[in-house]
């Protein structure tokens, strides 16, 4: 992942590959539970109508994105998954065989300039505290990097800040914070604090022209009308 030190990737790698063995493909291994990931799935691409796009999925896990996917699109869309993990990658080219489903498994940031993708989707990949990096570093990286391999948008998932308690080895972003990262990429920003109270999601737009005729953003030809 764009960032991450060596001894960093090193434990992301063995923390997941832990979990694996424990639990197999599951929610567990990912470290969600409650069946809370399509509800995330759904927040952070509500904006668009995935028909005929390709979607990259950052930290892609064993590919669930592909359950909404399917369901909303059919088999009209690509999907490009990356993980560090190669027992989740390994698992989740087993579930996912169909043509226009590919996966790697590697570091983004090495990755991501080989692939060109319409949006990309990254959820929960920051949650765990970094020992040796900034969060918030390296999800300005992250976010760099999927601009830079998309045409249209990044949609990224964070732990908020604004909860009762937090856990000694998760991060919580300041929502505020992550919003000024945002914009000094774009000035088409969305902020999503409405699908759980202890997470949000941000969606970065590339394109942020103006149509000066009405002094609107420029409507993009797939994004779902009302949302601009």
């Amino acid at each position: 992942m764009s960032g991450l030190t060596e001894q960093e990737r090193t434990d992301t790698i063995e923390r997941y590959a832990a979990r694996y063995r424990q639990f197999g493909v599951s929610e567990q291994t990912l470290g969600w539970t409650h069946n809370r990931q399509m509800l995330r799935f759904s927040a952070l691409t509500s904006l668009f109508d995935l028909r005929g796009l390709h979607v990259l999925d950052v930290g892609c896990g064993f590919g669930d994105l592909n359950r909404l996917l399917t369901e909303r699109c059919g088999d009209d869309y690509e999907y490009t998954g990356i993980d560090l993990v190669p027992e989740l990658i390994s698992e989740a080219r087993l579930l996912w065989p169909r043509p226009g489903i590919r996966f790697y498994s590697g570091d983004f940031s090495q990755l991501s300039r080989e692939i060109s993708a319409d949006i990309a989707v990254a959820s929960g990949i920051l949650n765990h505290r970094l020992t040796e990096s900034d969060n918030y570093t390296v999800a300005e990286s992250v976010i760099r990097d999927a601009l830079k391999c998309c045409r249209t948008a990044v949609a990224m998932d964070f732990l908020s800040d604004r909860v009762d308690y937090q856990l000694p080895h998760t991060f919580h972003f300041d929502p505020c914070r992550i919003l000024e990262i945002a914009y000094r990429f774009s000035r088409r920003v969305v902020l999503r604090n409405d699908y759980l109270p202890f997470e949000f999601a941000v969606v970065i737009f590339r394109d942020d022209a103006v149509d000066r005729t009405n002094g609107r953003f420029a409507v993009m030809p797939f994004e779902r009308q009302g949302t601009t």
